[in-house]
């Protein structure tokens, strides 16, 4: 027998600072918060913005695992009192670059798990812009299954020079320093500091504890569309498929759908073979379902966004507010979305989280009102 999983708790990180209020009041409000970068010397790149918390620029500053721990204590705590030694782990964060990460991403996952006083299983997701979405459907997976009846999972990532300078070879950051998903002007993405941990829990556990839940995971999917190394599917296949698995899993068709925090990211390619796999998913409803980006106020965060993202999905459900799409001016016409302009104020029984990433991937989840 499988167990229905609740999300219960969650601690969140963005450039706005920490904690759900200032998430709110940043993201919900459609303010984008991004800034000169001072972290490092972008003298030389395309552009010198980024979505960077500027507790994070000091010497020696925070550290990914500091982000982790933090949002770690936030989840917990809000969850209620129960024993960390009976949770187990799952992280997502950053592969290492020998020359500027001192410690692998396993290393990093034990060390949050160790000052946490976490148990075990304890594990690492690294697959770029989906592995915090990976990590939340796996720790899923591991509730569902019985292996655990609690875990915490989700992500961390900190605006560093090796991922900006890659990003900015690539020629994929926006130059004139807007993030603008889904506008025909898009230039590209900017990069943003992010984390979030979700406290993940069984219907049983919450019970015995006399614990309320926050949402229900209600579904999940993982697909690939393994159609190139960096550019998606121009018709969007994989998100399509992820989309719709996610919705089967969940036990509900496009109708019940509410409102879809987007992957978003402002590029070209991106943005247009998401809303292509969205109309293909969704057919003719989709013209009633809320779509928003809101990389254009955290700015993207990589191996993180998918928790973050997820997060600010939630406080969309439970507010009954949707977060606008920052300075989208010219909605691109090829495949129009309900896009959110401005706050708007809306029930959201069922909501969706999309994130995908370079070589196909793709990765969804369902947050339904608990």
């Amino acid at each position: 027998m499988t167990a229905e999983v609740y999300v219960s708790g969650f601690g969140v990180f963005s450039a706005f600072g920490f904690g759900p209020e200032a998430l709110f009041d940043g993201v919900f409000s459609g303010t984008p918060a991004f800034r000169a970068v001072t972290r490092f010397d972008v003298s030389h790149c395309r552009t010198g913005q980024a979505a960077t918390y500027p507790g994070a620029d000091g010497e020696p500053g925070l550290a990914t695992a500091d982000v982790a721990v933090a949002c770690g204590q936030q989840a917990i705590a809000m969850a209620g009192p129960r024993d960390p030694a009976g949770l187990a782990v799952v992280l997502a964060t950053k592969l290492r670059a020998p020359s500027t990460e001192p410690e692998l991403p396993a290393e990093i996952t034990e060390r949050v798990a160790d000052r946490l006083g976490l148990g075990r299983p304890r594990r690492t997701f690294v697959n770029a812009c989906c592995a915090a979405t990976n990590a939340i459907v796996h720790g899923a997976q591991l509730v569902r299954t019985g292996v655990t009846d609690a875990v915490l999972a989700g992500g961390a990532f900190l605006v560093d020079r090796q991922a900006f300078a890659l990003f900015d070879s690539a020629q994929a950051l926006a130059a004139d320093g807007q993030l603008r998903p889904f506008d025909q002007d898009r230039q590209g993405v900017l990069l943003g500091d992010g984390g979030a941990m979700l406290m993940l829990e069984s219907g049983e556990s919450l019970r015995a504890r006399g614990a309320r839940p926050l949402a229900r995971l209600a579904g999940w999917a993982m697909t690939d569309d393994a159609f190139h190394v960096a550019k998606p599917h121009a018709q969007g296949a994989g998100v399509a498929a992820a989309v719709t698995r996610a919705l089967h899993r969940s036990g509900i068709g496009p109708d019940r759908l509410a409102y879809v925090n987007a992957h978003a990211t402002g590029t070209p390619l991106n943005d247009a073979a998401e809303a292509a796999g969205l109309h293909t998913a969704l057919g003719r409803h989709t013209e009633q379902v809320f779509v928003s980006g809101t990389k254009s106020t955290t700015g993207h965060a990589l191996e993180a966004s998918g928790a973050l993202e997820a997060v600010i999905t939630l406080l969309a459900m439970r507010s009954s507010t949707l977060p606008p799409t920052a300075a989208l001016r010219r909605p691109d016409t090829r495949h129009p979305l309900r896009h959110v302009s401005a706050p708007e104020r809306a029930e959201v029984p069922y909501a969706l989280s999309l994130n995908s990433s370079v070589g196909g991937l793709n990765a969804a989840i369902v947050l339904a009102a608990a």
